[in-house]
């Protein structure tokens, strides 16, 4: 048994949802992590006369800060392709669905991606998963979505998992979104055939299956059909929801049960209550709405109406090109509504419920010991510093992975 005490924390947030001040913040504390769990977080007077191991390592952090290892709980960060040019077109006034009809958006990574091979898509990934890591993001979903073809989607599966697997990454949590961009050919059978053999070979690769419920791309039906299947086979559920029009994606979601609904930026009152009733995590992504220029996802509202929140990246090469969970929860105060530390919380604790996570999050006894040690000795920095790396080190089950 290896025993890793950190002492001299200057405030340690917990982002326990348990604790009714967010984020769960205690001064002057410490922790002990025992094979990669924490077995005590807490005052650090707490633990004079501790029974603790002559072997155990220690490491003083000198009054910094220490937070949750971030939990980014939607990317879609296995793509080839670069879409750098339709960025500068949207920036000189052209709308994303023109861009989309004219053979860009989703339609133009499916071109690039589709045809990688694994070891192509994880090389691609590497670099994009190594920032995550180095800006505190220490589990991290990653979707397909960018094959539509069956086996090009499951080779995305399969890229994602071999990145998981590569060390010096996040913790990788995998999701089959086959319903992303509309497929060449008949679209009907193309559903059918995501449902009867798509989503069977899906659930030996991934945790969850997502659907893009939106105009122009799937409607509720097509949605529910997958979803249903995907659940007959024990998967979790997720939708693309009511990001450009509120076309239903939110109150599908409800209806399911779904683990989350993401985007949200369209989603009336009703919408967001149905999904608090429903358990449903409410995921916010700051990022694809500042660029994209369209409402605000609707942070305050979500929490108004009871939801559970999240934030993430969406890192992807169209609408969102970030690997920053710090950034998101910067763009989330000032775009959503939220304070600081509740955008703390969101990128934490509510990531991982996005994930239907119970283990990270936060830093309680018992939890894995994934935390990050600041650059500062104000936790609030993590949002306040616009667009700066203020973690210093990234613990992931008590191993200091970037040193």
């Amino acid at each position: 048994m290896t025993t890793l005490v950190v002492r001299g924390i200057g405030r340690l947030c917990t982002c326990d949802p348990a604790r009714d001040d967010p984020p769960g913040v205690l001064e002057k504390a410490a922790l002990v992590v025992r094979d990669g769990f924490i077995a005590f977080a807490g005052g650090e007077r707490e633990l004079a006369g501790a029974d603790l191991p002559d072997d155990a390592e220690t490491l003083d952090v000198a009054g910094a800060a220490v937070i949750p290892g971030f939990v980014d709980s939607h990317t879609h960060l296995i793509w080839l392709g670069d879409r750098s040019d339709e960025y500068a077109r949207r920036a000189a006034g052209e709308s994303y669905e023109s861009i989309a009809e004219s053979g860009g958006g989703i339609r133009a990574t499916v071109a690039a991606t589709a045809a990688g091979d694994i070891d192509t898509l994880v090389a691609a990934a590497f670099p994009r998963a190594r920032r995550m890591l180095r800006l505190g993001t220490t589990t991290v979903e990653v979707k397909s979505g960018y094959g539509v073809f069956p086996d090009a989607e499951l080779r995305q599966l399969d890229a994602a998992n071999a990145l998981g697997a590569a060390g010096h990454v996040p913790d990788v949590v995998t999701t089959y979104l086959p319903l992303h961009s509309a497929p060449p050919g008949d679209r009907n059978a193309y559903v059918d055939e995501v449902v009867a053999t798509g989503v069977r070979e899906a659930a030996t690769r991934a945790y969850f299956t997502d659907v893009h419920c939106e105009q122009g791309a799937f409607t509720v039906e097509e949605c529910e059909r997958v979803l249903v299947a995907a659940r007959a086979h024990g998967m979790g559920m997720k939708v693309h929801a009511d990001q450009l029009s509120r076309c239903g994606g939110a109150r599908l979601a409800a209806r399911l049960g779904a683990v989350s609904a993401d985007h949200l930026e369209m989603a009336g009152d009703t919408d967001l209550l149905a999904l608090a009733g429903a358990g449903v995590v409410a995921t916010l992504l700051p990022g694809a709405s500042l660029v994209l220029g369209g409402p605000p996802p609707p942070g305050r509202r979500a929490l108004d109406c009871g939801c559970v929140v999240a934030i993430a990246t969406d890192c992807n090469p169209g609408t969102s090109y970030s690997e920053s969970m710090p950034l998101m929860c910067s763009l989330a105060v000032a775009e959503a509504g939220l304070t600081p530390a509740e955008a703390l919380v969101a990128a934490t604790a509510g990531g991982a419920a996005a994930l239907g996570l119970d283990d990270r999050g936060v830093l309680r006894r018992g939890a894995r010991a994934d935390f990050l040690v600041l650059d500062s000795d104000r936790w609030i920095d993590v949002a306040y510093h616009l667009g700066g790396n203020v973690v210093a080190r990234v613990f992931k089950g008590g191993r200091d992975v970037l040193g």
